[in-house]
């Protein structure tokens, strides 16, 4: 609680010292992640498990731009579990993430073709809440980007990936992580209208969970409210192991089969 506190904090002193990287009457283009901006948000995340248990979670995300080709996202969110059959705390923080992402030289311009790499470190922290206070997770890669044209565009992540226990009590493997982002902009639906659809899978190759994959399936649909305002609802599909809920040698209960986020995004 003490860190996530700490972090908005120091992410709201940011928004109030920190000079924009873009004309604050420009109308904010979402649809490309690999774009610095500073931001803060917030949304409703349901999640159901396999065992017919659901978790209800207020989610805070901010996003600090640190130059024009740095940034530094963070997420923390508090959760309310329902259900009995698995011994715990009912409410409580739950993970909590870091990202650092670096953007290389981006050719914006093109319109079919290879644009341009990110390089990003990605750290998820287990919570407290039941479900949540599994793995902490490390992802390190690259995101080479490429235009597929008609307003499709594929960020493709490939990175190393090594996972703890929570509180880094045992270390259970390392391995490859691939992320397909595959967003369509469509320029005739709405302001700022995007559909993303990202397969994403983890395979280790080492420690106790080696041979073990945990992956899904994310879609998401969004777009602008209005210049700085923006909307996205995320539906995801879980397969294989839960790394969330994923402790070594403890069968803990409970998987994340499915969950919903629905979100609002305020630019600075």
């Amino acid at each position: 609680m003490k860190l996530a506190i700490r972090c908005f904090l120091a992410f709201a002193l940011s928004t109030v010292l920190h000079k924009p990287l873009w004309a604050q009457d420009d109308v904010v283009d979402a649809t490309d992640p690999t774009k610095i901006y500073t931001y803060a948000g917030a949304g409703l995340k349901y999640t159901d498990y396999t065992n017919g248990e659901s978790m209800m979670e207020v989610r805070a995300t901010g996003n600090i731009g640190l130059s024009e080709v740095d940034m530094l996202l963070f997420e923390f969110g508090y959760g309310w579990h329902d259900g009995d059959l698995v011994p715990g705390s009912n409410s409580d923080l739950t993970d909590l993430r870091f990202r650092w992402f670096h953007m290389n030289d981006m050719k914006y311009d093109v319109e079919k073709g290879y644009r341009g790499m990110g390089i990003q470190v990605d750290l998820q922290l287990a919570g407290n809440l039941k479900g949540t206070d599994g793995q902490n997770v490390l992802v390190a890669g690259f995101m080479p980007v490429f235009a597929l044209g008609g307003n499709w565009d594929l960020y493709l992540t490939t990175a190393a990936v090594a996972s703890w226990d929570k509180k880094w009590e045992n270390y259970n493997g390392a391995g490859a992580a691939l992320s397909g982002q595959f967003i369509y902009s469509p320029d005739h639906w709405w302001q700022g209208a995007q559909i993303q659809i990202i397969p994403e899978y983890k395979y280790f190759l080492t420690g106790s969970l080696q041979n073990e994959g945990s992956g899904g399936v994310d879609i998401n649909i969004g777009g602008n409210l209005s210049n700085t305002v923006v909307w996205d609802v995320t539906y995801q599909k879980n397969v294989d192991v839960d790394l969330n809920s994923h402790r070594s040698g403890v069968d803990t209960g409970l998987e994340n089969d499915w969950n919903i986020f629905a979100n609002l995004t305020m630019y600075f």
